[in-house]
């Protein structure tokens, strides 16, 4: 019982921090968003595209402008998966016969609810503003970190049964 008080409690953490880390990069302005994203989309564009440094500027330019939108929305569909992952966990590990389905949409629900509030904020930081279409990527993110998390706990699950049925 001590273990599972403890990954309770890992969970609750980790959701929590993953919370404030999203709130905290909401609370960029454009400007420091913006230079954020394009060192992210540098460096991803330097692993994807190995000859990126042998390309003339122009073209170097074009390719991280293509690339820009693309990285911006995976790193909200990853903050919002992460999101719901950890609740996922916290509310799974809070009951005790180890039904998951209940959780799921808790879990998903809580991470969407948030992505709405996070685009809200973001009405009243200089330079930026909300958008629907995030809070759809965000709310599929967070199934997706949902469902893994499901998956995943599925499967410790049966392994935990066989352990114990032998």
């Amino acid at each position: 019982m001590k273990n599972r008080l403890f990954w309770r409690r890992f969970f609750l953490v980790a959701a929590l921090l993953t919370a404030v880390l999203i709130f905290f990069f909401s609370s960029q302005d454009g400007e420091e968003s913006s230079e954020l994203s394009n060192g992210v989309t540098l460096e991803v564009a330097q692993i994807i595209r190995p000859d990126f440094e042998s390309l003339p500027r122009a073209d170097q330019q074009s390719y991280l402008e293509s690339l820009g939108g693309v990285v911006r929305k995976c790193a909200h569909f990853c903050e919002f998966a992460l999101l719901a992952f950890n609740l996922m966990f916290y509310f799974s590990l809070r009951r005790d016969d180890g039904r998951l389905r209940p959780s799921l949409p808790i879990a998903w629900g809580l991470a969407t609810l948030y992505a709405g509030t996070d685009e809200l904020h973001q009405r009243f930081v200089s330079d930026r503003g909300p958008a629907l279409l995030d809070v759809g990527i965000d709310s599929a993110g967070a199934l997706t970190g949902a469902l893994v998390a499901a998956l995943l706990l599925t499967l410790l699950l049966r392994r935990a049964a066989k352990r114990t049925t032998r």
